[in-house]
């Protein structure tokens, strides 16, 4: 098992992950029908249908934000190199 800490995913990996991530958000879309759901059981199923959705959302949106911090400390980590302040 790889230690969490020490475990960078590279770009691609990230990205396969994004694309599940937005396949299963669509699909999980596609069975969300409030209209639909006739019965008590009906609803309690599109209500975790839903929370489903929002906890997807969280996660790509969370991946996203880790994808623009990574891409911010390369950026400052050059900028010190080019700057001369990165020592060497």
């Amino acid at each position: 098992m790889r230690d969490e800490v020490d475990f960078e995913p590279s770009r691609t990996d990230r990205e396969k992950i994004l694309e599940t991530l937005a396949e299963t958000i669509d699909d999980t879309q596609d069975r969300i029908d409030p209209l639909a759901a006739d019965s008590p059981e009906e609803q309690a199923l599109q209500i975790k249908w839903i929370r489903a959705l929002g906890y997807l959302a969280g996660q790509y949106r969370k991946l996203l934000k880790d994808e623009d911090l990574d891409v911010l400390e390369e950026e400052v980590g050059l900028l010190k190199t080019v700057s001369g302040l990165e020592k060497r």
